[in-house]
């Protein structure tokens, strides 16, 4: 078996998300090194982590509800609880959209092996309120 790099399978994870987020619907407005689409640009931390801002892998918009969609891969080899991920979710989950006043959905692609984990991960952290708006989606692709 070929054992892919962290960089490979992020970036087959990236590429993954943006094909569901387009079946389920959304604008894809922006995504890390797909051809053809813009790259995200940061999003302001408003004093987490590290405060520094962070950019999502995927920038799409859902015009049903009038929301942003942010999308994260997340390989699962020790970047789940990194200070930088940890900034991320919160960065991430304090987006709201101008017209419509609604939480951001944020979108976070693992492969499937790794779903119990950063579902288990992702409960003790994120506070209750914030857990309807983190949608975890189990790769049909990446298994390892």
């Amino acid at each position: 078996m070929h054992f892919r790099s962290d960089p490979e399978v992020h970036d087959q994870l990236v590429q993954e998300l943006v094909e569901i987020l387009k079946h389920r619907g959304f604008r894809i407005l922006g995504a890390a090194g797909i051809s053809g689409l813009p790259s995200v640009q940061a999003l302001k931390n408003d004093g987490y982590g590290d405060q520094e801002s962070k950019a999502p892998d995927v920038l799409a918009y859902d015009d049903r509800r009038h929301c942003q969609i942010i999308g994260e891969a997340k390989t699962g080899r020790g970047d789940f609880e990194t200070e930088h991920a940890l900034t991320q979710y919160n960065v991430f989950l304090d987006q709201f959209d101008t017209s419509s006043g609604l939480q951001a959905d944020v979108y976070v692609i693992v492969p499937a092996s790794k779903v119990p984990e950063f579902n288990s991960f992702i409960t003790h952290y994120i506070h209750p309120d914030y857990l309807q708006s983190i949608i975890v989606v189990s790769s049909e692709r990446i298994l390892e």
